[in-house]
């Protein structure tokens, strides 16, 4: 009776080799259960020579090779999928909420103290930029003073210094001048754009997080608002 070789494959979970036979290999196609560490693996795609000094690490063993039956194999594939499936399902559900944030709080996210520092990084590697961001409460008027222009008749000169307090840069903002009287009613307003009181719009960029803007502004044909020498009004300035 001709005697069936043994073949030698390696259990890629503990390193341990068995003996298996060409038997062993047709059921379930190959697919095994290690008797040692009870791990399924393909004796087919780990076949191995046998060491003539097996090490600690990879003993040859004379134990029998727990073939697998055609339910155990669909059992581990079906796991293999489902695992698959399931971190598919949670990446697209991270992104689908990341997305929903982005479009309804873009400014909210562009403005975290902790996740802006992360954006830049990311907008590094990239080579892209962030997109604008503002907050107009972040901007503060630090100095002002509107007096009867010195020079020019039916006039006021205002002198305004204002900041940009918030972490990161904010485009230039519109700035309102609103004049009250004494019951807190405006008489007079008028809005500057940053190109008017920025005297143009060539290279004018953001204002850097803590930098100050210091403006003077001539207002014209303000008679209403003077008597004699002094302003008879109050006023204040917003921004929009």
């Amino acid at each position: 009776m001709r005697k069936e070789n043994n073949i030698h494959t390696q259990c890629p979970h503990c390193q341990t080799i068995f003996r298996v036979n060409s038997a062993h290999l047709n059921i379930a196609k190959g697919h095994v259960r290690c008797s040692r560490c009870h791990s399924i693996f393909n004796a087919l795609n780990y076949l191995t020579k046998e060491s003539s000094q097996p090490t600690s690490h990879s003993q040859l063993a004379d134990v029998e090779v727990h073939d697998l039956s055609d339910e155990d194999v669909y059992k581990s594939r079906s796991l293999g999928s489902f695992l698959f499936w399931t971190l598919i399902v949670i990446v697209m559900t991270g992104l689908l909420v990341g997305q929903a944030i982005w479009l309804l709080k873009r400014d909210l996210v562009l403005q975290h103290s902790d996740l802006r520092p992360w954006l830049i990084r990311f907008c590094d590697v990239l080579l892209c930029d962030l997109p604008q961001t503002r907050n107009i409460a972040l901007f503060h008027v630090e100095d002002h003073l509107i007096q009867v222009h010195p020079t020019m008749e039916n006039a006021l000169q205002a002198d305004v210094t204002f900041t940009n307090t918030a972490t990161f840069p904010q485009p230039y903002p519109k700035l309102e001048l609103t004049f009250e009287n004494t019951e807190k009613n405006p008489v007079a307003r008028r809005v500057f754009t940053a190109a008017e009181y920025m005297g143009s719009t060539d290279n004018l960029q953001e204002i850097l997080p803590n930098a100050s803007i210091h403006l003077r502004l001539e207002l014209q044909d303000t008679n209403d608002l003077i008597e004699g020498k002094e302003l008879i009004h109050g006023y204040r300035f917003d921004f929009l």
